[in-house]
């Protein structure tokens, strides 16, 4: 009788897990949301101490959660940003280090091939394979062609737009316009132009809720890729009548009214997974692709080259005291703000000092739904946040920067880097630990610590491919002819011809 009713009770359990156990699995996995912010700078959340700006869900987002108060993304501009952050890779391992040219799509454009390769999986397809249903919100900028496009990268839903920059109220339903005008699409299908008036970071707020609306009883990943608050400088007069008396600049009040478009519809994601109560079993991470830009302002201001940082409240996106701009790989250009909220793996309340990397996205969600493991440049973030690593010990103890011309590498506290844009186009050397604002150039003081970074960023950086369109930067090595004499290369006398000039004396020596 015994082995009767034991025989039954294995039994029935061997059923159960033959048709229970993907749905129990599927029910352990947490749900992972991924926003981006366009061209945010250190300055432009709360949390970080800024008065002058209006982010109140973004900020509690941050404080349920970890702050990172040195997350970097890999370029200062955004498609390889997002390249890089999409594969867990250093996006110039695959040739993707500058923006693609998308300009004169679909019948003039001269690389329509140009984009993340497909031979580079991405999130999303990383986590089709592990029965996620995939959903992207928002700007694209990866690629025009129909093989390089959303869903064909391993999302289930897309609705947005292919290029880098769109205008705010409206589009057209065809290729052949200006680029900011270009379709929405909904999918593969374009979207009919808005026959009222629309507000595009509301249009991909409802349309990330509706994802979660359809999705909530499976796991998901939702990738929520705001345009905002990327120029052109647009925003409604309801938000506008909300921001305008937060300061006395004009600009800066216009530009936290477009800030504050994208925190309500934040606010209105979180209230989605409160609503269908998966807020407790979905991980969500808040970024943006790169600093605040050089050349802003409701009336047109220069890009001026020379200026090094802001010097006036008087201004739109700040990076804050950081150095530098978007495009430049100085502190104001890669350093973002950056924060995880992951309930029951992450401590409310957390604040990260360490460098952190947006390359430790992809690890971080794969390795703690169980997926198997992947190649990346990425470390998991999470045994650093809740004490399984030693206090004090760091996820990377070098990153690299390469965009275009411009580059930089840290080494612990250590930064040397170059940029053509933001003042004197010399090689430069800082400690971050004591002047993170890279006020003072150590390369004359460390003239020996300057020469080893540079080496061993010329070992990194020689290894990876020159774009096969365009080519690559000419201060490569492996372009450029041999070892780069930082010294020497600071000598140079005329740093308004640098790339010529250093070509030909590379060539003398």
């Amino acid at each position: 009788m015994r082995t009767s009713i034991l025989f039954f009770v294995l039994s029935l359990a061997l059923l159960t897990s033959i048709f229970f156990g993907k749905a129990t699995a599927a029910e352990s996995k947490s749900n992972l949301i991924l926003i981006v912010a366009d061209d945010m700078g250190w300055g432009d959340v709360g949390y970080h101490g800024f008065k002058n700006i209006m982010t109140p869900n973004i900020d509690k987002l941050a404080r349920d959660g970890a702050i990172f108060t040195q997350g970097y993304v890999t370029a200062s501009v955004c498609s390889p940003s997002r390249s890089g952050f999409l594969t867990g890779q250093y996006q110039q391992r695959f040739h993707c280090g500058e923006n693609p040219p998308l300009h004169g799509w679909p019948d003039n454009c001269k690389f329509p091939k140009a984009g993340l390769p497909t031979d580079r999986p991405i999130l999303a397809e990383m986590l089709k394979k592990e029965g996620y249903a995939t959903g992207m919100v928002g700007k694209w900028h990866l690629g025009m062609d129909t093989t390089l496009r959303p869903n064909a990268r391993g999302f289930d839903f897309y609705f947005g737009f292919l290029n880098g920059a769109h205008s705010y109220f409206t589009w057209e339903e065809n290729f052949n316009t200006r680029p900011s005008f270009l379709p929405l699409m909904r999918n593969e299908k374009i979207e009919p132009k808005p026959k009222k008036d629309v507000y595009l970071t509301d249009l991909f707020s409802d349309e990330a809720v509706g994802f979660i609306e359809r999705s909530h009883k499976e796991p998901f990943f939702l990738y929520v890729s705001y345009n905002a608050v990327h120029s052109p400088w647009e925003v409604p007069k309801e938000y506008r009548a909300r921001t305008k008396n937060l300061t006395k600049s004009r600009d800066r009040n216009f530009f936290a009214a477009m800030v504050l478009a994208m925190d309500d519809g934040v606010g209105e994601i979180m209230n989605a997974l409160r609503r269908h109560n998966i807020d407790d079993k979905t991980a969500v991470i808040f970024l943006a692709d790169n600093g605040t830009p050089r050349g802003q302002g409701l009336k047109p201001s220069p890009k001026d080259s020379t200026i090094e940082r802001m010097t006036s409240d008087d201004c739109m996106s700040t990076p804050g005291s950081l150095r530098g701009f978007k495009g430049d790989t100085y502190e104001g250009g890669i350093r973002v703000p950056f924060c995880m909220r992951w309930p029951g793996k992450i401590r409310p309340g957390t604040t990260y000092k360490q460098p952190v990397s947006s390359l430790d996205i992809v690890p971080t969600f794969l390795e703690n739904i169980g997926a198997p493991k992947v190649e990346t440049d990425g470390v998991d973030l999470l045994p650093y946040l809740n004490g399984e690593k030693a206090k004090g010990t760091r996820p990377h103890k070098t990153l690299y920067w390469r965009r275009d011309n411009d580059y930089a590498i840290r080494s612990d506290d250590w930064k040397l880097t170059w940029n053509d844009a933001s003042g004197s186009p010399t090689i430069k050397l800082f400690n971050l630990a004591s002047d993170p604002n890279e006020t003072n150039d150590l390369v004359a003081e460390e003239p020996e610590r300057a020469q080893q970074l540079q080496k061993l960023f010329e070992k990194w950086d020689d290894t990876n491919p020159n774009n096969p369109y365009w080519g690559g930067p000419w201060n490569r090595k492996g372009n450029y002819g041999g070892p780069l004499d930082v010294a020497k290369f600071n000598a140079l006398p005329d740093k308004g011809n640098i790339h010529r000039k250093v070509k030909e004396k590379g060539k003398e020596e």
